[in-house]
């Protein structure tokens, strides 16, 4: 097999192509590291190559194949890793010069998990600066674009690297880390697929150094997998989860697929709402999942914007310095010092500024935004803790009320936003957020990509709030970028979130616009994304 054909193989097909004798591990991490040094240029996904150490793991990985040893269920298949994940002997900067000559010591409990299955780093993907925003941009490794539109448009964040190499070829499997949508928005926006589970269920080794996310925030965090399918977002769980969860709550595909299931959708969060081709893309799910057998009705979020407005409050909880003492002395970007000073508002200055925003028509900035912002007080910070736990009893108890297995809806009110439209477009709704905060598993699957008329559809009136206006913005000449759904389950039910996913990703895969593995091709002479 060619190695351009190896690079569409899913991780768990070179994984049994292995045992299998079909190929080696040496050949499919040297296509993999052809592939980087191809579109790294173009995308700067990958900023730091690990190859070297990948080709000798490589052939370490095949003569163990050849004395007989009992391979891993990843033995010999390549993989990337976020850069803010530990990997013994790389630095994890989150972005900040200053913090590069700093190398772990040792892995990550899921980067170990993985090598412990026979997986082999290839190497490690860039980030937005301190994991804080939708794109993944910083003054220490530059930008890193959307291999659908590179000089236009953003790979998403903060995991937006691992979904660029993923989405370009680059790697067929990866680990990024999700407290408000970082593995699934970059997915959506690049057009792969992406979990984040149960907090809980992956192990993860505490960051040093990071002082801006309080541990009141950052238990809504989780680390996960992604992937171009969704057979390796199961398997990857399989090898990352603790013992102690798969014992309790196993990861395996319903055998009846979805049949039989309650699945429940939703189209909006009522604050902002998606652009056309999102909202089909759900209704589209809806359809598929009712004809593979599921029961499906509609479901009214019950008030997101109490989660929205605790979830920001719970973010920015470290206030300014936070930042400051995370950051010292290094250069920020122009993203996070618009969150700095957010972040550092006093409770006078949050007052009127809230109110005259309302006044100016700026409604979403006023409401939900504004208010909720700065540094708490640890009474501030229980009520907190308190509110969130109310809220998601509540939610909770709707979901068995209407005996509600899975819930669909929007990834994010847009498709991959232009480069820097985040300094714009800082309110983003309670959609990917919503999960972190209820602390549920949450997927998402792409699906399809803009129709050229959903674009135009969505150059409408909106208003004079400016979020709006910027969000607006995004759909001009969306028409071919990928789009998600976003599948969400209890507690504990990644197994049921992936069936879903499963059944879309069955469905939509012969569909002509289904996007995975097929970024734009018009790229520069050199250059071929898709083989």
């Amino acid at each position: 097999m060619s190695d351009k054909r190896l690079l569409h193989l899913s991780a768990a097909e070179m994984a049994r192509g292995i045992r299998q004798g079909q190929w080696t591990s040496e050949a499919l991490v040297e296509a993999h590291i052809g592939r980087i040094t191809e579109i790294n240029p173009l995308l700067n996904a990958v900023i730091f190559p690990m190859f070297e150490e990948a080709r000798q793991l490589a052939k370490e990985a095949d003569r163990k194949m050849k004395s007989g040893e009992a391979p891993g269920p990843l033995h010999g298949v390549p993989i990337t890793v976020k850069e803010s994940i530990e990997v013994a002997g790389t630095p994890s900067t989150w972005g900040l010069a200053s913090r590069r000559g700093q190398r772990a010591q040792e892995d990550d409990p899921s980067v170990a998990l993985l090598k412990d299955a026979g997986a082999i780093v290839l190497g490690k993907t860039n980030v937005m600066q301190l994991l804080m925003g939708s794109e993944s941009v910083n003054p220490l490794y530059g930008r890193t674009c959307n291999p659908w539109r590179p000089g236009e448009r953003s790979s998403g964040g903060s995991s937006g690297g691992e979904a660029a190499v993923i989405a370009a070829g680059g790697s067929p499997l990866g680990l990024g880390t999700d407290v408000g949508g970082s593995v699934r928005t970059p997915a959506h926006y690049c057009g792969i697929h992406a979990l984040k589970p149960t907090p809980g269920r992956v192990p993860a080794k505490k960051p040093e150094g990071i002082a801006h996310v309080v541990p009141e925030a950052a238990s809504m965090s989780s680390i996960g997998p992604m992937a171009r399918h969704v057979e390796d977002l199961a398997l990857a769980m399989q090898v990352i989860s603790t013992a102690e969860s798969l014992s309790r709550a196993p990861i395996r595909m319903n055998a009846n697929g979805v049949k039989g299931l309650r699945i429940a959708f939703y189209t909006s969060d009522g604050m902002l709402a998606p652009s056309p081709a999102i909202q089909r893309a759900v209704r589209d799910a809806a359809g598929v999942l009712q004809r593979y057998g599921a029961e499906v009705r509609e479901f009214a979020l019950p008030d997101p914007e109490i989660a929205l407005h605790s979830f920001y409050a719970l973010l920015s909880a470290g206030g300014a310095e936070g930042i400051e003492k995370t950051v010292g002395t290094d250069e920020i970007a122009e993203q996070i010092a618009g969150i700095r000073r957010s972040f550092g508002m006093s409770a006078g200055k949050k007052r009127i500024g809230s109110l005259i925003l309302r006044l100016l028509g700026q409604n979403l900035a006023g409401t939900h935004l504004i208010p909720y912002m700065g540094k708490k007080s640890a009474k501030e910070l229980q009520r907190l803790i308190s509110q969130r736990e109310e809220y998601r009893q509540r939610f909770l108890r709707q979901l068995e009320r209407q005996q509600i297995d899975a819930l669909i809806g929007p990834p994010f009110p847009v498709p991959a936003i232009p480069h820097d439209l985040s300094l714009e477009m800082s309110f983003e709704g309670a959609y990917a957020l919503l999960y972190n905060y209820l602390g549920l598993p949450a997927g998402v699957i792409s699906t399809t990509a803009v129709r050229p008329e959903e674009e135009a559809g969505a150059a409408g009136v909106v208003g004079k709030d400016r979020m709006a206006q910027a969000a607006a913005k995004a759909n001009v000449r969306s028409a071919g970028l990928p789009v998600g759904v976003q599948v969400a389950g209890r507690p504990w039910r990644e197994d049921l979130v992936l069936t879903v996913m499963e059944c879309l990703e069955r469905e939509s895969s012969a569909a002509q616009d289904y996007p995975v593995g097929k970024p734009v091709r018009r790229l520069p002479a050199g250059y071929t994304i898709d083989e």
